[in-house]
């Protein structure tokens, strides 16, 4: 039998989901569009650190969230899976406390921190249009 490492199968199943976000666009007759097509403006990024220093910089630090730690732990999947996941986890003392808008803002100020290309566009609250956006290393 052989033995398969952790990287391995970790690259593999990350590839598989990757692949499987973009065929279920391209079924659906859309562009497969990736965090890296410039989802968020620089507005919108701005509030989010303001917002990210009130209620999560007392459990989170950027470091979390910057130097690829966002792309690796969510490649392969969407902005809709980071929103869902966020908008009811967090803050920790009172989750799914803020606004729509805010933890989209957030989340625009994590892409930012990460230098992600910035757009004129915020980045949306709606979750049909953030599945239509797959999370996907920064090439810079």
């Amino acid at each position: 039998m052989y033995k398969t490492s952790a990287a391995f199968r970790y690259l593999t199943a990350t590839g598989v989901a990757l692949l499987t976000t973009s065929l279920s666009l391209a079924a659906a007759g859309e562009d497969p569009r990736t965090i890296v097509d410039r989802v968020y403006s620089v507005a919108q990024a701005e509030r989010g650190e303001a917002r990210f220093k009130t209620s999560c910089s007392s459990c989170h630090s950027l470091s979390t969230f910057s130097g690829g730690a966002f792309a690796d732990r969510w490649y392969g999947q969407t902005m809709a899976e980071v929103f869902e996941f966020v908008s009811n986890a967090m803050p920790e003392n009172n989750p799914g406390g803020l606004k729509k808008e805010e933890y989209a803002d957030v989340l625009a100020y994590i892409l930012s921190i990460n230098a992600y290309p910035v757009g004129t566009d915020d980045l949306p609250t709606d979750p049909a249009e953030l599945k239509k956006l797959a999370i996907a290393p920064n090439p810079k």
